[in-house]
């Protein structure tokens, strides 16, 4: 295996390091970060009982993450499954979970396609996030569906004290060139902020066979050694206003523009399982708005939020399908000109939800009770096809916050979810967090139940016609657990942490395959148990002010009854480092990438196969010319790893990269 070396020292050192949650770093040995994840309400972070890493926007800037899967490959407990290069399908499976049971929001709204059930996490840029959240375990007594394994919380900017302006641009391999620019301002009540984040580059070609029994494996209008370009570009604004001591309105508008070049898949001889280069081709287009109102009283001890979110989403694809031929049969040019197929759909999302919080108590004995209920339609339209859809959810709950003696912290949260289409659910959880006094150390456990209601896709299937829905389907449902302890040395130079957690999946929603030689495939839910286990670990040591190093470590077992989950890896590791030379202008960036070995599905043979380990390392530097401007470089997959992590799709080779960035910030 190449790199060895390099693997070993990433998993011996995240391994005696022994911390999941480091991410969520600060300079305060009190660990006061405010997080917004996991409670109905804004809390510290040591408080919160639940597995939480927390990635600031300066490590994201740092290491020159583009997309938000990128940074995810850092966080403990998280799977990365790209096929081929940027723009290309991209899912996260959370401690061993599958890709639509991981819930994503953009500061608290869902962005996941209303008619999949899931985010292709190709279309999340990191551009103007203030930092990423990112919660692990069952959490949907406080979520609702689709938080089966976790969230995905992306928190935005907002300038409360202050007005900010900043512009970037890079460019570099693949002919890719980015564009960033965004400005905002805030006065201490009102904030006001509005940008953009661009991205287009040409690819490089992800199939890594070319011909076919010597045949060039080109579809309709594609050509040999094709390229899998991408654009993604998304336009933001936000506001928010005080109107006077007991009221506020915040409200956010997204456009999210994406185009990407893939290529086809064979399912058969003579190049069975393996990608072709041809003229398919994905576009993705996607509004969100979103508005709250909130209501505070009793000296802001009583806080009631009404709030709305709309999003519409429009998907549309062309594919063509490699000729099923017999073993040994040679296509002929007119075999590999099948027509483009088209696909796509017309999905929306509305939201309303109304939660009151009320705290009460004393010093030392501290209590948050918080109501909400929350009604969602979701509808999906299939523009090649009759196929109109619609359901209906409302969801009514209640979670608990209690403090005790300034040192333990309780949640404790109920839901029910009446839905109109499938088996109504309730879900709960629980979590506790005990910071003990005088040695830094911090235990924390939780324990929960999750649901992930069926897609539109698996209820009625979609165009073209080689899928059947199943309207009979029910929920997915999972239970689990995690304990940890999270310790703090030398006075918070060194943060460690240690979690282990089980989970249990029932009704899982599985593909099953018809024979030849149509093999039409259903939905279906297995009567049989998926399990997971595991312990994630990671550290934050800042030695001295000027360098930092951040890394995680996974081990995974995550098995059902067929064997080894696919796409999961038993192992992860993961280290960022930063060094500012002597305090001055220059700094150097260092990101190691471990990532396994684990399984995948052979679609040539429908066997599940061997995916080989790969490291992929990253090094950068940047020079502060001034106050307000710095230039960068760096270089991704620095050794050429040859490495897939999608069987047929091959990853992204070396990588060069150099840009510009101005800013200016000024205090109010």
């Amino acid at each position: 295996m190449r790199l060895q070396s390099i693997t070993s020292w990433i998993a011996l050192a995240a391994c005696a390091a022994l911390a999941p949650s480091a991410f969520a770093q600060t300079d305060d040995p009190e660990r006061d970060i405010i997080v917004v994840t996991g409670s109905a309400t804004p809390v510290e972070y040591e408080k919160l009982g639940q597995t939480l890493s927390v990635i600031s926007s300066e490590l994201i800037e740092d290491q020159g993450y583009t997309y938000v899967p990128d940074v995810l490959r850092q966080v403990p407990g998280v799977a990365v499954n790209q096929a081929g290069g940027p723009g290309a399908v991209t899912q996260v499976r959370t401690r061993g979970s599958e890709g639509n049971h991981t819930l994503v929001l953009l500061d608290g709204i869902d962005v996941s396609s209303p008619d999949q059930g899931e985010t292709d996490f190709s279309t999340l840029l990191s551009g103007d996030l203030e930092r990423i959240e990112v919660l692990r375990g069952p959490q949907s007594g406080l979520y609702g569906s689709n938080a089966l394994a976790g969230v995905v919380n992306l928190i935005s900017r907002r300038d409360m004290d202050g007005r900010h302006v900043g512009v970037s641009a890079e460019a570099g391999s693949f002919n890719t060139f980015q564009l960033q620019g965004n400005a905002g301002f805030g006065n201490g009540e009102d904030y006001g902020s509005i940008g953009f984040h661009a991205v287009k580059g040409e690819g490089y070609d992800i199939s890594p066979d070319t011909t076919a029994q010597g045949v060039p494996a080109v579809g309709l209008g594609g050509k040999a050694d094709d390229k899998e370009g991408n654009s993604i570009a998304t336009v933001y604004l936000r506001g928010g206003k005080g109107i006077n001591e007991m009221f506020r309105v915040d409200g956010v508008l997204r456009y999210l523009n994406k185009d990407s070049d893939l290529d086809g898949q064979a399912y058969n001889d003579p190049i069975p399982g393996q990608t072709y280069d041809d003229d398919t081709e994905q576009h993705q287009r996607q509004f969100l708005a979103g508005a709250s109102a909130t209501l505070s009283l009793l000296d802001g001890k009583w806080k009631t939020t009404g709030s709305a979110s709309y999003l519409d989403e429009e998907r549309r694809s062309s594919f063509t399908n490699f000729p099923f031929l017999l073993p040994g049969q040679v296509p002929t040019a007119d075999d590999l000109d099948d027509p483009a197929v088209p696909s796509g759909a017309d999905a929306t999302r509305t939201k309303f939800t109304l939660q009151s919080t009320y705290e009460f108590g004393a010093p030392g004995l501290v209590n948050y009770v918080t109501g909400f209920i929350e009604t969602k339609k979701e509808t999906y339209d299939d523009p090649f096809t009759t196929r109109d859809e619609s359901r209906e959810l409302t969801g009514i709950g209640a979670q608990y916050r209690g403090e005790f003696a300034e040192q333990f912290y309780l949640f404790a949260t109920v839901r029910h979810d009446d839905n109109d289409a499938f088996d109504n659910a309730d879900t709960y959880g629980i979590a506790g967090s005990w910071l003990i006094p005088g040695i830094g150390m911090r235990p924390h456990a939780s324990y929960g139940t999750g649901v992930t209601n069926p897609t539109f896709f698996e209820q009625f299937g979609f165009s073209p016609a080689n899928f059947v829905g199943n309207p009979d389907l029910v929920p997915e449902e999972s239970k689990g657990w995690d304990v940890g302890i999270e310790q703090t040395l030398f006075n918070g130079v060194a943060l460690i942490d240690l979690t282990y957690f089980e989970a249990k999946l029932k009704n899982e929603i599985y593909s099953a395959f018809g024979p030849a030689p149509d093999f039409l495939s259903t939905s279906a839910n297995r009567a049989t148990d998926s399990e997971r286990s595991g312990w994630e670990a990671g550290f934050t040591i800042n030695p001295v002010d000027d360098v930092s190093l951040i890394g995680s470590y996974t081990n995974l077992d995550a098995t059902e009854p067929a064997g080894i989950e696919v796409r999961r890896p038993e192992q992860q590791a993961a280290i960022d480092a930063s060094w500012r030379i002597g305090g001055g202008p220059v700094q150097l960036n260092l990101g190691v990438t471990y990532n396994g070995e684990m399984t995948d599905t052979d679609f040539g043979a429908f066997m599940r196969t061997g995916v080989d380990p790969y490291t992929l390392v990253r090094i950068g530097a940047s020079w502060q010319v001034s106050d307000t401007l710095e230039v960068y470089g760096r270089v991704e997959n620095l050794t050429d790893e040859d490495y897939q992590e999608v069987i047929g799709f091959d990853g992204a080779p070396q990588a060069f990269y150099v840009g510009i960035r101005f800013r200016e910030e000024k205090a109010r």
